[in-house]
């Protein structure tokens, strides 16, 4: 994933993801330079799902496996 900001412009490759008490915690892989976490409260998460309810990721998650098959067919 690409992170984009007035602070950063940096690749996420996501590594592990776990839960630690109340937060979910996502780590970058361990190929990554520079090591990250990200702690998303539950508030978070539900503003995610909230944010992911519409047509077009429902679309997009909907097509990844004709992506898939397309990238493997380009390579």
């Amino acid at each position: 994933m690409k992170v984009v900001s007035r602070l950063v412009n940096m690749d996420f490759k996501i590594g592990k993801i776990a839960r630690k008490e109340d937060q979910l915690v996502i780590s970058s892989h361990e190929s990554q330079p520079m090591k990250v976490k990200v702690y998303m409260s539950p508030e978070d998460i539900t503003g995610l799902i909230r944010a992911a309810l519409n047509l077009s990721v429902i679309y997009y998650v909907l097509s990844l496996p004709f992506i898939f098959i397309k990238r493997k067919a380009e390579k």
